[in-house]
């Protein structure tokens, strides 16, 4: 019996997918996972809110200062006073403008501007870290699946084969050990099927955290393919280049946070100098009218922001070494997601396009070819076994493997700062879904 699994890469949302409640949700793919993760995880949805966040304090920094009325009134008579006459009041009326915005809106709007692109950056690495989460899981889910498979084949395989043995005990034409040592394999590879079992229920349990309804995607079943994923592209070519770097998250969070830092510094310089005002208005006295204007400034004498000068400058270099940080850790991240990538492609062309058919063929042909020579009595048992092991050994070898170039080839699209959401790679060709 042969199991074939198929990597659909259709667009439609998961939940569009599952009319009824009551019926098993379809076979989940990566794409509808993906979809299914920007449209509603809760990790995705805090991070985009983050950005608002530093949105609204970009409008803040760009804001200026409101201007400041004052009215006031000189000789005003007391209660116990004797009344003047309104010639004998002075009224003066005054706008005072504040200046200082002037000249330190603009550094607060390019630290402004840089932490919004931080937190930019910041959110894309958190989509980008759940997307490699979600299909951690999801690919752990697809290997569970392999393994009950090929633990149910193989003890529907051993069944024929006790009922062989007992077939022939009873004849009279075999050794009952045979039957009781083919009976305790059988009992084995029950045992272990059930175990394959649980392993998938905690797979499916894990993927299901990923989706919107878990008590429906803890029943999900994952579609992949038998074919190694297409190094083409981006994903094939020299990638250790600055533009490769530039749009990695980690990478453009620290150089916008290096920038906001450079900003921090000159903002504080420009803190120097406070309260800079211009007044303008007007005087009413003894009947006549003046005009009324004045420039406030005070005299830095003393340097009050040196202390926030000195604390800003060290926050800048400290930011410019957390950039030189990113960029080198980046840069061995992504000569390792290449070399694991184009090892693991390598490694499973060979096995899907090796000669007999590729490895699972030769690992079927094999089994047969045992027990055809133990039927014919060229062969002990024991060889059967083996043969049935190193069956079960080779699908999950084959598939472990397979799925591993999967997950590097998403790793590789990652480290170069290619979104997953958007860029899910195809196999070279379709095959049929998993049942």
């Amino acid at each position: 019996m042969k199991y074939a699994f198929a990597l659909c890469l259709a667009s439609a949302p998961l939940a569009a997918q599952v009319p009824d409640p009551g019926t098993p949700p379809p076979p989940l793919t990566l794409r509808a996972l993906f979809d299914s993760v920007a449209a509603t995880h809760p990790l995705v949805r805090a991070a985009q809110s983050r950005t608002r966040a530093a949105q609204g304090s970009r409008i803040t920094a760009g804001a200026l200062g409101n201007p400041v009325l004052s009215y006031q009134v000189d000789r005003m008579p007391l209660a116990s006073g004797q009344p003047s006459s309104g010639d004998d009041r002075e009224i003066m009326t005054t706008v005072t403008f504040p200046l200082e915005a002037f000249y330190q809106r603009w550094p607060r709007v390019q630290a402004a501007d840089a932490i919004v692109r931080a937190a930019q950056a910041d959110a894309d690495l958190a989509r980008q870290r759940i997307a490699l989460e979600a299909a951690d899981s999801y690919y752990r889910t697809a290997f569970a699946q392999v393994g009950v498979s090929t633990a149910r084949d193989l003890l529907a395989w051993l069944d024929t084969l006790v009922a062989y043995n007992r077939a022939r005990v009873e004849e009279g034409a075999a050794a009952e050990a045979d039957l009781v040592r083919a009976e305790l394999e059988r009992d084995r590879a029950a045992a272990d099927a059930t175990m394959q079992e649980v392993e998938l229920a905690r797979a499916r349990a894990t993927l299901a955290a990923f989706l919107g309804e878990p008590r429906r995607s803890a029943l999900a079943t994952v579609m992949m393919s038998n074919r190694p994923l297409a190094l083409a592209g981006d994903a094939g070519a020299a990638f250790i280049t600055p533009p490769a770097l530039d749009r990695r998250p980690d990478v453009r969070a620290a150089r916008s946070r290096a920038d906001a830092s450079r900003a921090g510094v000159t903002t504080e310089r420009a803190l120097i100098v406070r309260q800079f005002g211009a007044t303008i208005g007007a005087k009413r006295m003894a009947g006549n009218t003046s005009l009324v204007a004045g420039l406030s400034i005070p005299l830095p004498l003393v340097d009050v922001n040196r202390g926030q000068i000195r604390r800003a400058s060290a926050e800048r270099d400290a930011a410019l070494f957390d950039l030189a940080a990113a960029e080198r850790a980046a840069s061995a991240d992504l000569a390792g997601a290449q070399d694991v990538a184009r090892l693991l492609t390598a490694r499973t062309e060979l096995l899907t396009a090796g000669r007999n058919g590729g490895f699972l063929a030769r690992a079927e042909e094999a089994r047969r070819i045992a027990l055809g020579a133990y039927r014919e009595g060229a062969v002990p048992l024991l060889t059967v076994l083996d043969a049935a092991r190193a069956w079960g050994d080779a699908r999950a070898t084959f598939y472990r493997t397979l799925y591993a170039q999967h997950q590097s080839v998403l790793v590789l699209l990652a480290a170069q700062g290619i979104d997953l959401f958007t860029h899910v790679p195809a196999t070279a060709e379709p095959v049929a879904p998993n049942r």
